[in-house]
């Protein structure tokens, strides 16, 4: 049986990984081939039937995935959509005041203009509306495909779109008053539970660090977590203590255990003894469906729950629950329910770190100890730390074992009992709420102290080569051996590879530049490195206050390419969708040199970019600032730095946010200097921008457009995209080949790499 469930999941895993969907005949093929292989009396006509049906089902997904994407000619068209608010609204405030809220809308008629297909939205609003769950609603809203950033080493957010099942992302518009059609009915009347519980908490709790921890751990609410709060504890290892997982929905089912084991016990008392092993698994799947419904079933939870109810429903028929034959039948029904979970870290995070504590549990089942688990499992977790986030905590251990069993035993029984006593209107709910949060308000100010003044010691950037990662594997795999202690330990060593910093940056060999314009959104980032130095032109963008883009996309992309400080960071202009991610990159990697635009020239340890500023790394990569000029009076926009690079067989371009006006100015001055082979469009491929002077000046062999895919400022304009054509220039867009790389080995012609297209998967636009 574990052989065939293998099978089965490596079918489905497979499945996911295909480029396309194929065609409709596909599914029933494949099942017809399971079915006819199952009729064979062997144990590998078994095993090939298995994974037949994992690809059968794996395969059905896909089709229905497809049925329900929206049309490529209907993004960001004004349409009219009905439909009920599933979930939680998450709302948010950013650091000027300003609030917008994210939820789920499920419709409940299909969309007009030829557009039908999309069945779950995820929208955006900014006006205040006072949605609840349950409600139905009326909305005009502008909409486009799900897409994630697709850089190297960074992840995509496209997985997670497709895993929850996201048929369409958008915003409402604010220009056409949306309409409260009806109310919830029972169906959401947890989620409007979830939501009165939340606001209680807020209330009762006021503006302290720990109000958005308590939310968090009683109904899943995590809007109100602050990024530098999420940042600590992912520093420090215990990041999942913030989101009802595995962890928090087994000690809820602990806890009925112990409440069913008492009352099978009283029963027993009483002479009644014929049911007596029903109780405590009773209890505790009722415990913790009721604590997954509280946290809205959300992604994490279901996939918690499952476990929980596989591993329960062996014990409610006298089976040993906690085995690996359960753990796999709950992969199974997860995938079976929702195939393409296996795309998501959470998945393999959590049923790795489930396998790891079994297996340590059986060599270790008469010596093992709760520190000793807990370093085990912080070494077991190294390699899926460094594959799927980049890096990992080097206190992961010693946090666990602290913290689990506090956040176990002292505050989430309190939080629940808080959260019980305030369903029955009693007022001792936020004394409760109160002993609960203390601990945070305790350690907080500590802990953000501690990982903000030695960041090294507390978290580290990993070397996530194949190799290394390897070796990490086989370290808790050869645990087993009958090996006597200090040979044993020297299976530590395996792991070493992994958490050494590369010793130079990440090269296709030794003279190669690499040149990577980011696929960073509606915004611009450009990375040019060689061995030993490296260069960052612009950030990207991100929200005020919230995460930027430099923290999700270009700093992994830097850590990954073995860059751990910037020779130079040049910040064109002030615009945030340049400049978001400044502090965030100063912070993580200490430029030696920080040149910026006129209108950020207050910025700390920075020097204004001046025309005619010139430098090089060596003879074939030099530099050169071509603007602005000290003394002009420009707008922020015109202001902007422009920088052309001479590499390896290349000229490169980048001119910022310049206007037309500007452009012509500089090509008055610049004239034949201008000449680049390859240019960025002057911002994003404005309509404002790319004038026939520039062109003809710059004479670029190739364009690429910096931009978001279907943006609401419609980059790049119709009419510079037709002069690009016009004048025969090849053009290239980041919204839709991703990560644009160029590799330059001089005396070779350069390498294209287009990130998005070198792994191609069906869920993937």
């Amino acid at each position: 049986m574990p052989a065939l469930l293998t099978a089965f999941l490596v079918g489905v895993v497979l499945f996911s990984l295909a480029s396309q969907v194929g065609p409709a005949w596909l599914p029933p093929l494949l099942a017809t081939l399971a079915v006819a292989a199952w009729q064979g009396r062997s144990g590998l006509h078994r095993l090939c039937a298995a994974l037949l049906m994992g690809l059968a089902v794996g395969a059905s997904h896909a089709q229905a995935w497809q049925a329900g994407q929206l049309p490529v000619a209907c993004e960001r068209l004004p349409l009219w959509v009905e439909g009920r608010v599933s979930g939680l609204p998450q709302k948010y405030v950013e650091a000027d005041g300003r609030q917008w809220q994210r939820f789920h809308l499920e419709l409940e008629q299909p969309l007009g203009n030829g557009c039908s297909g999309p069945q779950q939205l995820l929208l955006t609003e900014s006006t205040g509306l006072p949605l609840l769950p349950g409600e139905h609603w009326r909305f005009l809203v502008r909409l486009r495909l799900p897409w994630g950033l697709e850089n190297p080493g960074a992840s995509n957010r496209q997985r997670w779109l497709a895993e929850a099942g996201i048929d369409a992302v958008g915003s409402v518009s604010g220009t056409a008053s949306a309409q409260r059609l009806q109310a919830g009915d029972w169906r959401t009347a947890h989620q409007r539970l979830r939501r009165h519980l939340s606001e209680r908490i807020s209330r009762s709790q006021g503006a302290g660090p720990a109000s958005p921890i308590l939310a968090a751990l009683a109904v899943a609410d995590r809007s109100a977590l602050d990024p530098g709060l999420w940042r600590v504890f992912q520093q420090f290892g215990v990041g999942h203590l913030l989101v009802i997982s595995g962890l928090h929905v087994g000690m809820v089912a602990a806890c009925g255990l112990l409440l069913g084991g008492g009352f099978a016990r009283l029963l027993l008392m009483c002479g009644v003894s014929r049911w007596n092993h029903l109780p405590a698994p009773l209890a505790a799947l009722i415990l913790a469906t009721v604590y997954t419904a509280l946290a809205g079933f959300s992604l994490a939870t279901s996939r918690a729950w499952l476990m929980s109810v596989t591993l329960l429903c062996a014990r409610l028929c006298g089976r040993p629950a906690f085995t690996g034959h359960n753990l796999l039948l709950a992969a199974v029904v997860l995938v079976v329910t929702n195939p393409l979970a296996v795309l998501g870290a959470g998945f393999w995070l959590s049923f790795s770190a489930v396998a790891c504590l079994l297996w340590f549990s059986a060599w270790r089942r008469r010596r093992g100890g709760w520190l000793h688990a807990h370093g085990f499992m912080a070494v077991a977790m190294l390699p899926l730390s460094g594959a799927w986030f980049g890096g990992a905590s080097l206190l992961a251990a010693i946090s666990n074992a602290l913290l689990v069993p506090l956040v176990g035993a002292f505050v989430v029984p309190l939080v629940l009992a808080g959260t019980l006593l305030a369903l029955l209107g009693s007022g001792l709910a936020d004394l409760l709420w109160r002993l609960a949060a203390w601990p945070f308000e305790q350690l907080l100010p500590a802990v953000s102290a501690v990982a903000e003044r030695y960041p090294e010691v507390v978290y580290r950037v990993l070397a996530a080569t194949p190799l290394a990662l390897g070796l990490a594997a086989a370290a808790p795999a050869l645990a087993w051996l009958p090996l006597r202690w200090p040979c044993k330990a020297l299976l530590l060593i395996l792991p070493l590879p992994l958490l050494l910093p590369f010793a130079d940056h990440r090269v296709a060999s030794p003279q190669a530049v690499h040149v990577i314009v980011l696929d960073v959104g509606q915004g611009t980032s450009v990375l040019l490195y060689d061995r030993e130095q490296a260069l960052l032109y612009d950030t990207g963008g991100g929200p005020p206050g919230g995460v930027s883009v430099a923290e999700r996309a270009v700093i992994p992309v830097l850590r990954q390419r073995g860059i751990r400080r910037l020779d130079t960071l040049l910040v064109s202009h002030g615009d945030r969708d340049h400049s978001a991610g400044l502090a965030s990159l100063q912070a993580a990697l200490s430029p030696v040199s920080l040149l910026v635009g006129a209108d950020l020239s207050d910025t700390p340890g920075a020097q204004p970019c001046r025309a005619g500023h010139a430098w090089q790394w060596r003879e074939d990569v030099r530099f050169q600032l071509l603007a602005p000029a000290p003394g002009e009076h420009l707008s922020r926009n015109d202001g902007s730095c422009v920088l052309r690079a001479v590499l390896p067989g290349i000229e490169l371009l980048l001119p910022g946010d310049i206007s037309a006006q500007r452009e012509r100015a500089l090509v008055r001055y610049w004239g034949e200097h201008l000449h680049s082979r390859l240019a960025l469009a002057p911002h994003h491929g404005s309509k404002t921008s790319s004038s026939w002077a520039w062109l003809g000046h710059v004479r670029p062999q190739r364009v690429i457009y910096t931009h978001g895919r279907a943006n609401a400022f419609g980059h790049p304009a119709a009419r510079v995209v037709q002069r690009h054509q016009a004048l025969g220039i090849d053009t290239l867009s980041t919204a839709q080949a991703g990560a644009l790389e160029w590799v330059l080995v001089p005396g070779k012609p350069p390498v294209l790499l287009q990130h998005r297209t070198l792994q191609t998967r069906y869920w993937k636009h």
